[in-house]
């Protein structure tokens, strides 16, 4: 192969990339890479979005910020993630094609694609086989543009979501980025649906929890089953177990305060898995982890899973529950904020359809409609979907894009954030990636809709757009199973 030299520079760093010619009337240089190395010409950050768009196609884990093995942290500033192995994962055209839209990916752009070092010619192949007109690669990758100072970015909590690289190394006994020697438990959450699940197979030492033995008070299914519960029951219902509940079911399953506390489940109880850290938090358990992309990323791995049942010892929890009862807001508390629409937001994340109250959502709600002053935050297809914040392989969808997509409707980091859905699972998922931006002045409204459509005195959103909405239509792309 020979190699070409020229000059181009992004920002303030030297810059090398691989270029390939891709157009129709080249269809024999059409898979080759021809390495350009750059050093005069001068194209500023600011820019880059405009001109040149570049894509990451590591694993997701090292575009969030954790260390690649020359010790480099995050990913180019303004890059995009598409891990070249989603292009083997997901199998049907029209959906990579939907996930290239999602992420304002421009086959038409001039595009720089980039790995830990050079790409390979079977990766780089793959994606100028996706009909890209003008695609190169970065040479020396990521560790090179790095050494030459080349501006980072990641995300600032990127160690709440683990690899399952990371977990195996864990269990494995070795000591992954972090990890300081920390007592842990491994926990695997199921729905009640999936009774067999975690006994077919889960992650080596982890523990199990039935979703309902934790997460909350399992209550009726249908609207006609509540006809005589007294109101004072019926709101105990999809909300937290009493706190010295909570206190016992941990210290059962041997977790205390200082245990690091590492949370999976499939797809479907990924929510649930996110309700259960919101639990342990809630409690005082100091650090929280998820697996990201739970089971699903661990299977499409093809990593072990093991049968073997695990038991636990009861401990301590070391101190009285909760110790931060601040991140769970009441009905009180919703009022407050629904109230104070300049200096709070209640950040609504259900389906669409659900926030412009064309349905309830849930078997067991009869009221369709939303809270007062409700702004769309973005969930999913369905009231137990949450495919607006997960990637092809159940990683969650790109920090950035997230951010971007609340800010439109006013979801943004100096405002008080309580996040609200029906009973609080896929607020709970949320409220972990706002906490991992770095907001601070975040919760979640435990009670959801489920809550705020029984009391006498709440007071709902109109039903349909808000006159001030953003977008008539919200940007959800989703894919076809």
């Amino acid at each position: 192969m020979k190699f070409k030299k020229a000059g181009l520079i992004l920002g303030s760093f030297a810059l090398a990339v691989c270029l390939s010619s891709c157009g129709s009337n080249e269809s024999d240089k059409g898979n080759e890479k021809e390495s350009v190395s750059v050093e005069d010409t001068m194209l500023k950050s600011s820019d880059l979005n405009d001109s040149v768009q570049i894509i990451d196609i590591r694993h997701p884990d090292k575009f969030l910020g954790w260390k690649n093995e020359d010790g480099v942290s995050g990913h180019i500033a303004n890059a995009v993630d598409f891990p070249v192995e989603w292009l083997s994962y997901e199998k049907k055209p029209e959906n990579i094609e939907t996930e290239l839209k999602r992420r304002h990916i421009d086959k038409d752009k001039k595009t720089v694609i980039y790995s830990d070092k050079d790409v390979e010619k079977e990766d780089f192949d793959k994606f100028a086989k996706l009909g890209f007109k003008d695609i190169h690669s970065l040479e020396g990758g990521i560790d090179s543009y790095a050494k030459d100072g080349g501006k980072l970015e990641r995300l600032e909590g990127y160690e709440m979501y683990v690899s399952p690289e990371w977990v195996e190394d864990l269990v494995n006994g070795k000591k992954p980025e972090g990890y300081n020697g920390e007592k842990y438990k491994i926990v695997e959450i199921s729905l009640p649906s999936e009774k067999d699940e975690y006994k077919n197979g889960h992650i080596k030492g982890a523990i199990n929890f039935n979703s309902d033995e934790i997460n909350h008070v399992p209550g009726p299914r249908t609207v006609q089953e509540y006809e005589g519960i007294t109101m004072e029951k019926q709101i105990t219902f999809w909300n937290f177990y009493p706190d010295d509940k909570i206190k016992e079911v941990l210290e059962n399953a041997g977790i205390d305060k200082d245990t690091t506390v590492i949370l999976y489940g499939t797809d479907k109880a990924t929510t649930a898995a996110a309700r259960a850290g919101l639990v342990m938090d809630y409690a005082g358990v100091k650090n929280i982890k998820f697996i990201n992309g739970g089971k699903v990323i661990w299977n499409l791995e093809k990593r072990p899973l093991d049968k073997e049942d695990v038991k636990t010892e009861k401990v301590d929890f070391g101190t009285s529950v909760p110790q931060n009862p601040s991140i769970i807001f009441n009905y009180e508390d919703e009022k407050k904020i629904a109230n104070d629409p300049k200096n709070s937001v209640v950040a609504s994340v259900r389906s669409f359809d659900e926030y412009l109250g064309k349905m309830s959502g849930y078997t067991y709600i009869d009221k369709a409609g939303d809270i007062k002053n409700a702004r769309f935050a973005y969930a999913g297809s369905n009231p137990y979907a949450m495919e607006d914040f997960r990637n092809i392989d159940n990683t969650m969808f790109n920090y950035n894009l997230c951010a971007d997509r609340w800010k439109k409707w006013g979801i943004t980091p100096e405002k008080k954030v309580s996040f609200h859905c029906g009973t609080g699972w896929r607020a709970a998922e949320t409220y972990y990636i706002a906490k991992a931006l770095g907001w601070k002045d975040v919760g979640v409204y435990e009670g959801g809709w489920y809550e705020w459509s029984k009391m006498p005195d709440s007071e709902d959103k109109e039903k349909g757009l808000p006159e001030d909405a953003p977008e008539k239509k919200p940007e959800e792309y989703f894919t076809k199973q």
